[in-house]
């Protein structure tokens, strides 16, 4: 997940990853959360500034899987690229724009054998954002996989604040912060076994957390929820708590909870 950035700052006078204190694309989230090699996808950019979540023009395009993107402005232009018109992302599209590696006697389904070897085929998709006059640039990398593989994005299903589902805290309160996931939503390996893990990140505009990244503590349980953390309210007024979530197979999710601070 190249989008994501952790780990808080701690030199004084800067301010920590998880504030928000800018426009910011927190996440591109895809529904389904993965391209099968015949289907196609949605794609959302989420973009938040201190005030609340924005609505904003956003650019995307696709690169090409054959190729090391490091830089998008110059591995991903010309014949290398492919600008999306809508929010949605075709395999077949993608196959006739990057139908083999360039120079490679390739079989007559290249992604279909790339696939059946094991390789691990990856899109980049660049978003470019425009907010208030700035272009803001972020990455995800989307993977394709066989025919008939369902993998779901991780589903939040509460944020809790002293175990309480509650939108109205108390400035400079320090509240034990926890987040529940929907099971259904945690894939499970094809031959059976352990639901796969959770990252949550959570970001702020105002208030303090004490940790940038939380794990599910048992992704196994009737009910998962994370590790709790914590997080000290405010100044009065309203507030946002942006929580994004992503897995072991490629999902990404994003709630905003909007919050009234007294």
């Amino acid at each position: 997940m190249a989008l994501l950035v952790v780990g808080a700052c701690s030199d004084d006078g800067v301010d920590p990853i998880t504030k928000i204190t800018s426009p910011r694309v927190l996440a591109i989230t895809s529904e389904p959360s993965v391209l099968t090699i015949d289907g196609t996808l949605q794609l959302t950019a989420f973009t938040v500034d201190p005030d609340r979540p924005r609505s904003t023009e956003v650019r995307l395009r696709a690169c090409a899987p054959w190729k090391i993107v490091s830089e998008p402005d110059r591995d991903c232009v010309g014949s290398d690229a492919m600008a999306l018109g809508t929010d949605e992302l075709s395999a077949a599209a993608l196959q006739a724009a990057f139908p083999s590696p360039p120079g490679i006697n390739a079989p007559p389904d290249p992604w279909g054998a790339a696939i059946a070897a094991g390789i691990r085929l990856q899109i980049p998709i660049i978003a470019e954002v425009l907010v208030d006059g700035v272009t803001l640039v972020a990455r995800r990398d989307v993977e394709v996989v066989d025919r008939g593989v369902v993998r779901s994005n991780p589903r939040v299903v509460d944020v809790r604040f002293d175990g309480i589902a509650t939108t109205t805290l108390q400035a400079g309160t320090a509240y034990a912060l926890t987040v529940s996931i929907d099971p259904a939503s945690l894939d499970v390996p094809p031959g059976g076994g352990s639901r796969e893990q959770v990252d949550i990140y959570f970001y702020s505009p105002a208030g303090e957390l004490a940790d940038p990244r939380v794990e599910l503590e048992d992704p196994d349980a009737e009910a998962p929820g994370s590790e709790p953390t914590t997080y000290t309210a405010g100044p009065r007024g309203s507030s946002w708590l942006f929580v994004v979530t992503t897995d072991d197979t490629g999902g990404m999710g994003l709630v905003s909870v909007p919050l009234e601070i007294q």
